[in-house]
């Protein structure tokens, strides 16, 4: 039986030289069915003899995929035994497979076809283009001669292994899938330059599948909201995506109503109330997680409007370090959720990562021998050995209400969720000043702004100076893409408004071009920009006295507060975001 040595020039991506990696000749089978030479080392045995695991941990990752019925690579990953890349770099080393980063790779449709989503989810596998009687497939653990043989046999096909992490196959598998949905609904009239869809074609395509369609897609595309939007001529399909919204779609107007039903009855809303406001919501399954779908259903001149919020229950909650603090605001952050008592406040306008970091200051606090309690509206996550609790204000259980039953429930730390009105101001400084440690998030623009907030909800400047322990203040920005971020020039008000802040003139900064990890919109993933601000006795001295705006601000530059401009710009500097980022974000802040 001839045999092939396999490809090396794809490694050329990974390491960046041009000279392939000399790598140990692979045995591939030219023609069906497959018949292997010699069987390959197991993943196990890999793991043995390259000493990252002792037979312990191996055999119980797999005794827990067995039970779980996911291939092994994947439950080492789970389990945090080892990284992808890692975990694929090995593998490909060993077996001499090309390693691929599938994010910069087009992936064939028609090769995709070839295999069902489900047997690519229980294989771990992702068919990524075919030629003649061979296909290439992506994979974790080519060692696995029952899955090539069965994923030769479902194909019809020679198959060609390459490796890629698990992380990718998953978000791949998921995307290529719902693209070839998304590839049939347009061949049904559905694509963003069609006007109407016939009855006949709609129910080829039933108003369920395509509401599963829209929502899965945004997930691919890490939405964190899916607005419906009816116009006069058709259905605006719009995704919030890093707190910008894309149009992603033009529906048929025809859809509208039929859509808004099925998500009406899916949400346990009333079909026929089309006048009123509506909340409801549902749970999707995504792959191996679940996701909340929260529905706010209202009535325009147009018709219906609905946005659906997103929520993943398997949701990893950051820690303070990955919020994107600077090493300095972080240590003085810290110190203030290690005082017995007091306020912290985390200000900004809605959006801005408000509740992340409250859920991040809880989560590196100690929940044992603290009585950590909640109250929320409405719970997002949930957090291990938290007491949280939700308001219902149709039921008369308010913020005001509940927090006067959380006194008397021995608490040491208090989060609320939002301070409203005058009434939960008054109690949570009350609280503060009778020995609790009280987190809370207000709507203010910046540090200060939020001591005069307080003042303007009717709470005197006294009780604020000596209640109040620090504020946060923060904003979102988006990140370069990894992927394609590269120096580029930038117009002459980004470089000035850079200029005016760090002091230096520059040119060129770290810009996405656009590629197919990012959606073709340079950015990836979002990062805060901060200001930390403390109490300090010369602030609140000047608060009691009605220091004016600009002296507050000046006092606590003098504190030591680093501004939100200022840590951004000094992002900007080390190519986490752009200048224009910081212009889109701050550009009405002093």
């Amino acid at each position: 039986m001839a045999l092939k040595t396999v490809n090396l020039e794809p490694y050329e991506a990974v390491t960046g030289s041009a000279e392939p990696i000399a790598r140990p000749p692979m045995t591939r089978v030219e023609e069906q069915p497959p018949a292997l030479v010699s069987r390959p080392a197991s993943l196990a045995q890999m793991l043995r003899s390259s000493g990252k695991l002792d037979d312990g941990q191996i055999a119980q990752t797999e005794e827990s995929a067995r039970r779980s019925g996911i291939p092994l690579a994947q439950a080492l990953v789970r389990h945090g035994l080892m990284l992808s890349w890692d975990l694929a770099a090995m593998t490909a080393l060993h077996m001499g497979v090309p390693l691929l980063d599938l994010r910069g790779e087009t992936i064939d449709l028609d090769a995709v076809a070839l295999l069902p989503e489900q047997l690519a989810l229980h294989y771990l596998a992702l068919p990524i283009r075919a030629s003649g009687r061979r296909i290439t497939v992506a994979m974790t653990d080519p060692t696995d001669v029952g899955t090539m043989q069965d994923l030769s046999a479902r194909t019809g096909r020679a198959i060609d292994p390459v490796i890629a992490t698990v992380d990718h196959i998953l978000e791949h598998i998921d995307l290529s899938y719902r693209s070839a949905k998304v590839t049939q609904a347009q061949a049904l009239g559905m694509g963003q330059a069609v006007a109407r869809v016939t009855a006949a074609q709609l129910n080829l395509l039933p108003p369920a599948d395509v509401m599963e369609m829209l929502v899965q897609q945004a997930l691919q595309d890490r939405a964190s909201d899916v607005h419906l939007e009816p116009t006069e001529t058709h259905l605006r399909v719009r995704y919030r995506i890093d707190g910008i919204l894309h149009d992603v779609m033009s529906l048929p107007l025809d859809m509208h109503p039929a859509l808004l039903s099925r998500l009406k009855i899916t949400s346990g809303l009333n079909i026929a109330e089309r006048r009123r406001p509506q909340d409801g919501q549902f749970s999707l399954a995504s792959g191996d997680r679940t996701v909340d779908v929260r529905v706010a259903i209202s009535s325009t001149v147009t018709g219906e409007m609905a946005v659906l919020r997103l929520l993943a229950k398997q949701f990893d909650l950051r820690g303070l370090d990955q919020l994107g603090m600077s090493p300095g605001s972080v240590e003085q952050f810290r110190k203030l959720l290690h005082l017995p008592y007091g306020i912290i406040i985390v200000c900004g306008p809605t959006g801005a990562g408000k509740s992340t970091t409250l859920y991040a200051s809880v989560l590196q606090m100690d929940r044992i021998e603290t009585n950590v309690i909640t109250l929320e509206d409405p719970v997002e996550y949930h957090i291990a050995d938290v007491n949280q609790m939700q308001v219902h204000p149709e039921a008369g259980v308010t913020f005001a209400t509940q927090l006067r039953s959380i006194l008397r429930l021995d608490p040491d730390v208090i989060l609320i969720g939002e301070i409203r009105d005058q009434e939960t101001a008054l109690i949570a400084t009350q609280a503060a000043l009778t020995g609790h440690l009280v987190l809370t998030s207000l709507h203010a623009n910046d540090a200060v702004s939020a001591l005069l907030r307080l003042r303007d909800l009717g709470v005197a400047s006294y009780l604020i100076a000596s209640s109040v322990a620090g504020i946060v203040s923060q904003r979102m920005v988006r990140r370069v893409c990894t992927n394609c971020g590269t120096m580029q020039p930038r117009p002459i008000a980004e470089q000035e408004a850079y200029a005016a802040e760090m002091g230096e003139h520059r040119e060129q900064f770290v810009s996405g071009k656009g590629c197919n990890a990012c959606a073709q919109t340079g950015y990836r993933g979002r990062s805060g920009i901060y200001e930390v601000m403390s109490m300090t006795d010369q602030m609140r001295e000047a608060f009691s006295n009605d220091a004016t705006r600009e002296e507050l601000v000046a006092q606590a530059r003098a504190d030591g507060m680093i501004s939100m401009r200022r840590d951004g710009m000094m992002k900007v500097s080390e190519g986490i975001t752009t200048p224009y980022e910081m212009l889109r974000v701050l550009f009405s802040l002093d």
